[in-house]
């Protein structure tokens, strides 16, 4: 009997880490101060990579492109809010495998483009590329300290 997509998406993501193990109060767990939920943010990060990797290869076909507006490299992106830990672990799953396999396929050539993104700056690919892992990373944060804020982060958080 073959398996449904989504329990195959569960099952990818479930349990791979603590952060996806304790995000369990997905929707309700807005900080304090207010801002996105867990789930938004699990969101963001995949909807933000997808957009990045989307990116790189409409800069591949098209050798005039050398400006991204911030909604195609993910600023503020939030789509489905995942329902449930199990998906939001297999999107955060879906996240780490994206980015392991497509930021070190990068061309060379494409690393050397340069792009304006506007209130950003001019960069070539090459020094986006850290900045925005690094915003993925951030995000990862701002998860762990809603969850703190909220009472159910993993301990030693």
């Amino acid at each position: 009997m073959q398996k449904r997509k989504a329990e195959r998406i569960a099952e990818r993501g479930s349990g791979a880490t603590t952060f996806e193990a304790m995000a369990r109060e997905l929707h309700a767990g807005k900080s304090k101060a207010g801002g996105w939920s867990v789930a938004q943010v699990i969101s963001h990060l995949n909807l933000s990579n997808l957009l990045w990797v989307a990116s790189m290869g409409r800069l591949a076909a098209d050798p005039d492109l050398g400006f991204f507006f911030r909604e195609e490299v993910g600023h503020d992106a939030v789509g489905y809010p995942p329902p449930t830990v199990a998906i939001a672990g297999g999107q955060l799953a879906a996240t780490r495998s994206t980015l392991a396999s497509t930021v070190p396929a990068v061309p060379a050539e494409v690393l050397a483009r340069t792009v304006e993104i506007p209130d950003l700056g001019t960069l070539t690919i090459e020094e986006w590329t850290p900045l925005i892992i690094g915003h993925v990373v951030g995000h990862v944060g701002q998860a762990f300290e809603i969850m703190a804020d909220r009472g159910f982060a993993p301990e030693g958080v």
